[in-house]
């Protein structure tokens, strides 16, 4: 997960600060012409393209090979292990399109001590139309801060802070092969980033990090003597369809090398599963370790159902809750919710749950809601950008939800009447059914009123679809996990029903 995090921490970083717009002197913004060096890009068969930049406090560099990356495949990967539904496809597919059409090369980073306080590291890009892509990137993503300058030339551009471009304007280029030669390296995969310990930094760090790890970790680290033994940390990987990431620690001397391998080798143990396909090798002093595609299928499926766990433990929270408000609501207006808010001609306007909206603690958002109104009509376009806590899911369209209302003959929510009562649940409400949850294909805009009717004939098709099992609301305020094999069409359609006498 880690990795994947750093993977898209690169392309965004890529996306986000690379747009700074051009010659605005007025906001603050300026584009100069012409390299704080005599060459911006210097002669790759002479020297690395980014040595001009390198100074005494750089501890990181980093070469991302853009032309590689396959934008699709990346992002499905992020969001098979974060759960997330990645937005920024198009914008990074439009950035690289124009990328090409300027004819860019390698983009590069380079971080020191003093890029916390810069808050954005220095980005070397290769392109012999630099001014063309500025431009291209500005109408791609808009203004930048006033912060960020931009200096081009025929070769490419550098982009930093007034200050990180004053620096490397006034200082002469340092001499940094720990930090270079891994980018001239033949067997590097497409995207390298090197970090480097000098002693100094190795010393302020092994004083201010923890002896020890905080406790419940599985792990006997030390952090302290952890960074003490390390020179340099070097990351290559490629992107997927066919992904590889190839971490190298290089020990300041064997006795550390052989402590990392050590540590390393506790940490894949303590990971059991999930890190066993993790390779480890030692080389004298540096410790590899490689992971391929078959972690990240395994990392896929291991994400998978941590998350359905997570979701299913806020699925029952959140029906959990819904049964509470029911309760709160039926103390204040002597009835349930109703199936939904109607018009005066009898038009659906809102679902049960808006209802319900002062009781899960939104009395503020309810309040701003047009009742008279449509849930999607221009004046409620509030109810499409905000989901009450818990009902949303992921995996999902934005603001769906698969907490459904049944609608069944005899059921709670059968019939255009006015709203029932908790009396006339007549039936055990223990055994009563009121919520579900639905398939994914069954799910629904919280506030659309829609309803959700299920078979007559064969309810145990509508409800569980293919699935082994639903979680359930029941009439007592319980929350039940229903498995498929312990029902059959009659049983469930007398869960469904609230006084059917079964």
């Amino acid at each position: 997960m880690l990795l994947i995090k750093t993977l898209r921490t690169v392309l965004y970083v890529l996306v986000l600060m690379v747009a700074a717009p051009a010659g605005d002197s007025a906001n603050g913004q300026d584009r100069k012409e012409g390299p704080p060096h005599a060459v911006l890009i210097n002669d790759v068969a002479e020297t690395h393209p980014i040595s001009a930049y390198v100074e005494p406090s750089t501890m990181l560099v980093a070469e991302v090979d853009w032309q590689t990356i396959d934008v699709d495949p990346l992002f499905e990967l992020i969001q098979d292990l974060s759960g997330d539904r990645p937005s920024d496809v198009p914008t990074v597919k439009q950035l690289f399109g124009a990328m090409k059409e300027a004819q860019a090369g390698k983009v590069y980073f380079l971080a020191g001590l003093e890029t916390p306080a810069d808050k954005m590291p220095l980005i070397v890009i290769e392109t012999p139309q630099a001014t063309k892509l500025l431009a291209a990137i500005e109408n791609i993503l808009g203004k930048r801060p006033a912060s960020v300058t931009a200096l081009t030339s025929n070769r490419g551009m550098i982009l930093g802070t007034a200050e990180q471009i004053k620096r490397v304007q006034s200082s002469a280029p340092v001499k940094r092969d720990a930090l270079l030669m891994p980018l001239k390296d033949a067997n590097r995969l497409d995207h390298t980033a090197v970090l480097v310990f000098p002693l100094q930094t190795r010393e302020l760090l092994t004083s201010v990090w923890p002896q020890r790890l905080p406790g419940g970790l599985p792990l006997n680290l030390s952090p302290s003597e952890l960074v003490q033994g390390i020179d340099r940390v070097i990351l290559t990987f490629r992107t997927p369809p066919d992904p590889l990431v190839r971490l190298m620690v290089d020990a300041t001397d064997e006795a550390s090398a052989d402590r990392f391998a050590n540590q390393f080798a506790g940490i894949k143990q303590a990971f059991g599963e999930s890190l066993q396909n993790v390779s480890l090798r030692r080389e004298k002093n540096r410790v590899i370790l490689e992971a391929g595609d078959d972690v990240f299928r395994q990392g896929r499926s291991l994400a998978s159902d941590a998350r359905e766990r997570a979701r299913q433990s806020q699925l029952v929270n959140t029906l959990k809750q819904l049964g509470l408000a029911f309760y709160i609501y039926h103390d204040r207006e002597k009835h349930l919710p109703p199936r939904c808010f109607v018009d005066p001609d009898g038009k659906p306007l809102h679902s049960w749950l808006v209802a319900v909206l002062p009781d899960l603690d939104n009395l503020a958002f309810y309040r701003s809601i047009r009742l008279d109104l449509p849930w999607d009509a221009p004046e409620n376009s509030q109810m499409k950008r905000t989901v009450p806590a818990g009902v949303g899911d992921s995996s999902l369209p934005v603001a769906h939800t698969v907490i459904r209302a049944p609608v069944f003959p005899g059921s709670l929510w059968h019939g255009d009447g006015p709203p029932k009562t908790l009396q006339d649940i007549t039936d055990d409400r223990s055994q009563t059914i009121l919520l579900a949850e639905a398939p994914s294909g069954d799910a629904i805009h919280w506030a659309d009123p829609t309803p959700w009717m299920i078979s007559e004939t064969n309810p145990v098709e509508d409800l569980f679809a293919g699935r082994e099992a639903m979680r359930v609301l029941l009439a007592d305020g319980s929350v039940l996990r229903l498995k498929r094999s312990d029902v059959d069409n009659a049983k469930l359609k007398a869960m469904l029903t609230i006084a059917a006498g079964d």
